[in-house]
């Protein structure tokens, strides 16, 4: 009797790690994540009535190589972008209920003009696409959202959500590697750096109340044109 329930036991253990395979990557992160503000994305979902949604009516049904399904519907701005496990295959299933909602991939839109049912299933072209005109690395990133790792926030004085930080930055690590910005968006609001490596900013602001924040230190935001500088950051 007792080697019975131990089978059952490794069995329905066995069924269940079966079940969640292909759920996971990097082992600890799931196969598809939704934020509002992703270092970088495969799907971005749009309303074009309204920037911020609060309800973007209609289902989606995301299927991968493994076969798990994931479906979410009339959802919020805060699953705008879409993050999956580029380990895997995906398919896309997706039926809009609005007339101007839809979905970007690839940089490739889909929907916008709608009929009420429109429906349809695309194979998901798995390229990265990154906050603003920033490259995809494993040295340097962007967000427009604070996390625990960020060591730059650029700000402008008369918006908190701006278009274009009119300034340039360059960051140059020990490696030699040089990194240049300019006129960028709040998407690129937050910088993440690899912190093995040193590093040195350069700044130059060409408009007055723009600057950056290190180490609760403010820089800028009362600018001379083209008033420039550069800081360490270790």
């Amino acid at each position: 009797m007792t080697n019975t329930k131990s089978v059952a036991v490794l069995f329905g253990l066995i069924f269940i790690t079966s079940s969640l395979a292909g759920c996971l990557f990097d082992e600890d992160r799931p196969a598809i994540e939704f934020s509002e503000c992703p270092s970088f994305w495969h799907v971005e979902f749009f309303d074009l009535s309204a920037d911020r949604f609060s309800s973007w009516d209609g289902i989606v049904e995301f299927t991968d190589s493994n076969g798990n399904t994931e479906k979410i519907e009339f959802f919020s701005n805060n699953m705008r972008y879409v993050t999956l496990d580029d380990s895997l295959d995906w398919t896309m299933t997706y039926t809009f209920y609005e007339d101007d909602i839809g979905f970007i991939i690839a940089g490739e839109m889909y929907g916008g003009n709608n009929y009420d049912g429109q429906t349809g299933t695309i194979e998901v072209d798995l390229e990265r696409t990154y906050p603003g005109n920033s490259e995809g690395n494993s040295q340097i990133s962007f967000s427009a959202c604070a996390d625990s790792d960020y060591q730059i926030e650029f700000v402008d004085m008369s918006a908190k959500e701006f278009s274009s930080w009119g300034g340039v930055v360059e960051f140059t690590n020990s490696d030699g590697d040089t990194y240049s910005y300019e006129d960028f968006s709040s998407d690129m609001k937050y910088v993440s750096l690899d912190t093995s490596l040193n590093w040195v900013m350069k700044y130059t602001f060409y408009e007055e109340d723009i600057g950056f924040i290190y180490e609760d230190r403010v820089y800028g935001t009362n600018n001379a044109y083209a008033e420039s500088g550069e800081i360490q950051i270790n």
